[in-house]
């Protein structure tokens, strides 16, 4: 705990998750309404989660390799590119499910979970109540609020231990990615591990909100 309390207010929120995510969650919130009212889908929720990880994967995948042939010079593209898009698909699938992503409860949910935050870990920090308490809170369609005072709410109430996995999975996303020294090697291969890490982030965040949707969870 002291070492918790040791880290400076001012570090609570970082200005540039901030500015990354915004634009992102309200990008997703849009995302997820036109798959609601596209008829296509005949309000089958499972298809159009399924149709935004395949499309959000292929844009990473496309992305990846549009950064990694460019060098080192790409990682902060790649990194900037690829939690903005994770964020999106988090918030369009949870759109898709019916939540409110302009709440603060809800985002204090989304956002941990759009960054890689497994369910159980979710659960270890809120309590299962809490996280199901918050999958109650169904988006009616309310009028659209100003996020970044939500946002900066949102982040100084996280616990400070869950903030510094957030950050530290933000921050070591570079340390995952292939050597750049070789352009078109390094390319092809950051555009799959951005496919790969994409996918599984999308179905992660499917879990979280299967989890906490779930009448079956105690």
């Amino acid at each position: 705990m002291a070492l918790v309390s040791s880290i400076p207010e001012s570090y609570f929120p970082p200005d540039w998750l901030l500015k990354l995510l915004l634009p992102a969650i309200e990008e997703g919130r849009q995302w997820g309404y036109q798959f609601l009212r596209d008829p296509r889908w005949e309000g089958d929720r499972d298809r159009m989660t399924n149709h935004a990880i395949n499309e959000a994967t292929l844009w990473s995948l496309g992305c990846g390799v549009a950064t990694g042939v460019i060098g080192l010079a790409g990682v902060p593209l790649d990194v900037a590119y690829f939690y903005h898009a994770q964020t999106k698909l988090a918030a369009a699938l949870f759109t898709i499910h019916g939540l409110d992503t302009e709440d603060q409860a809800v985002l204090m949910i989304l956002i941990p979970a759009a960054l890689g935050v497994t369910a159980a870990e979710l659960a270890n920090y809120f309590g299962r109540q809490f996280c199901r308490q918050i999958f109650r809170t169904l988006n009616r369609g309310a009028a659209q609020k100003n996020l970044s005072p939500v946002l900066t709410s949102v982040f100084k109430q996280l616990p400070r231990p869950l903030l510094r996995q957030i950050v530290g999975k933000v921050s070591s996303k570079s340390l995952t990615l292939p050597a750049r020294a070789v352009p078109l090697m390094s390319g092809v291969m950051c555009g799959i591990t951005n496919a790969i890490m994409m996918n599984i982030g999308g179905h992660s965040v499917c879990t979280v909100i299967k989890t906490f949707h779930s009448p079956a969870v105690n």
